[in-house]
Order: C-alpha cells, then sequence, then structure tokens
C-alpha cells in the first residue's frame, strides 16, 4: 500500500464496500446506527462515489448499516452482563462501531493487516483504552496480546472476516481461540454455500478479484463438531433476526431480505468455561 492507498486485489481494500454502505445508510436509513463517522472518512479518503450503482440502493445501505446494528446488539447484551469486559473487533478495518455505540468505558481492540491498521491509524483516533494491533488472524500469537480476565470476560466479533478464510483456517482459529479465551463469546457473520457464487459476484463488481471461500449452512450443528468447546451456539438471520424499531423499507428491499433468508447469517457462540460446564445463553 501506497500512503493510505489499498492495493487491487487485497482482501484490505474489500474494507470500503461495507464503508460505502453504512455511509449511505446515514441518509437513506438513519434509524439504524448511524455511522456517521462512514461519511468523514470518505470524504477525507477523497472518495466521491461508490464502487457501482448498486451502493446507492436502499437494500445495499441496509447490508452494510444492519451488520453494525447486529454486533451492536450483541456487545450490548453481553456488557449487560460482564459490564467490566473487553471488546475485541477482528478485522476491524475502518470500523467505528465504539463510537456508534458511544462506548467510552470498556477496553477496546482493533485487530487487522498492517496495511489496514495503518490506513486506520490515519482516519480513526483511539479513545485512552482503545488500542490498535496490527496482525495477521491466522497466526494466533495475536492471542497474547489481549489481555484477559475470566472474571471479567471478552467478547470478540469479526464483521465480514471469516469470508475470506479456508475451512481449515477459521475452525482453527475459532477452536484455538474457544481454548484461549474460556468463558468469552464470539459472534460473526457468515453465508451459506448457496449465497458463495453471487457473493463473489459482488466482490468483483468493485474491480477486486479476492475470493470469499468461507461458508456455513447450519452453524448450530456444525460448531459442536469442531469443539466440545464451543457451546451455546445461535445461528440468526442476518437482515431480520435483531429487528430495528421505526424502520419501513421499499418493495425491492423486502424482496431482497426474503432472498437472502437462507443466505446471510449471523452466528454467536460460546467458548466453555471448564470441561463439562456451559457457558451462559444467548439473549
Amino acid at each position: 500500500m501506497a500512503g493510505d492507498r489499498l492495493e487491487k486485489n487485497s482482501v484490505e481494500r474489500t474494507l470500503c464496500i461495507p464503508l460505502w454502505c453504512r455511509a449511505l445508510a446515514v441518509e437513506k436509513l438513519p434509524q439504524i446506527l448511524p455511522d456517521t463517522d462512514a461519511v468523514r472518512i470518505l470524504k477525507e479518503m477523497g472518495q466521491t462515489k461508490p464502487p457501482t450503482p448498486f451502493y446507492r440502493m436502499e437494500c445495499a445501505c441496509l447490508a452494510g448499516a444492519i451488520r453494525q446494528y447486529d454486533f451492536a446488539k450483541e456487545i450490548g447484551w453481553y456488557l449487560e452482563r460482564h459490564p467490566d469486559a473487553t471488546v475485541v473487533e477482528l478485522g476491524a478495518g475502518l470500523s467505528c462501531l465504539r463510537n456508534q455505540m458511544k462506548n467510552t468505558k470498556n477496553p477496546w481492540y482493533s485487530l487487522d493487516l498492517p496495511d489496514v491498521i495503518a490506513c486506520r491509524k490515519k482516519y480513526i483516533r483511539p479513545a485512552a483504552n482503545e488500542k490498535n494491533l496490527a496482525c495477521d488472524l491466522t497466526d494466533h500469537s495475536w492471542f497474547e496480546k489481549i489481555p484477559f480476565d475470566p472474571g471479567k470476560g471478552a467478547i470478540f466479533y469479526a464483521a465480514g472476516v471469516l469470508h475470506y478464510f479456508s475451512l481449515g483456517e477459521a475452525k482453527s482459529l475459532v477452536t484455538d481461540m474457544a481454548a484461549q479465551f474460556p468463558g468469552a463469546v464470539f459472534v460473526f457473520d457468515t453465508i451459506s454455500r448457496k449465497e458463495l457464487k453471487e457473493g463473489n459476484g459482488q466482490v468483483s463488481s468493485t474491480g477486486n478479484d479476492t475470493k470469499i471461500t468461507f461458508y456455513l449452512n447450519d452453524a448450530e450443528k456444525t460448531l459442536p463438531l469442531w469443539s466440545d468447546r464451543l457451546v451455546n451456539t445461535v445461528q440468526r438471520s442476518y437482515l431480520e433476526g435483531y429487528p430495528v424499531k421505526g424502520v419501513s423499507y421499499n418493495w425491492f428491499t423486502k424482496l431482497y431480505i426474503r432472498s437472502k433468508r437462507d443466505k446471510f447469517f449471523m452466528v454467536h457462540t460460546e467458548f466453555r468455561k471448564e470441561p463439562g460446564e456451559a457457558g451462559e445463553s444467548s439473549s
């Protein structure tokens, strides 16, 4: 990356896709956790138009904004039970979810590849108890850089990250995290096998040849097979699993939502505290 220009065909460049969705949703769907930081960042980057006209459509704005909303709900539920917990975002990109949630209390770690962290540092000023960590998520040495107190807890989340992992990389990451952080929670989004072709077509339309490779059709059945440390796994609809009050969609967006019911998911899984002891159930 030269300066703050993300190289073509890099995974890092895909971070601009949700950034545009969230920025345009500020005007089109302000009821869904408006991300004014996304608007500011794009302006400072000199980005004047989204990659394709699709991003101006309400359904595209929804796809970007609702993911932040979903994670905010999960984090909020967890912090109600663990008010002093650490929050860790895997593959943070240019997310400002902490600002959207107006959270100034909890330790918050933002992890991503070195080029992305360099870009993040330029556009997002961290709070006093917020830290950026440059790392490769597939190299699990980053585990040691996360202070973890089982009594206080931790919630990890990953937005649009596992998409670009192989099955082996995803399984290794999740199971090793479960062993390292007993009692913590991990929330991530994923797609079904049906969505692979369409999802890759969407990424390709932005001029990026990075491929989505990971999917889960049924996390509630699959994750417990990966490890007995993964408990209380819940899979919800990405677009409908966390209802938003006071919002209505146009007819095309409603069709879009129906078309993605068996393709877009949010997954909540908990890391068993001790062998034979279940974690806390999801809200």
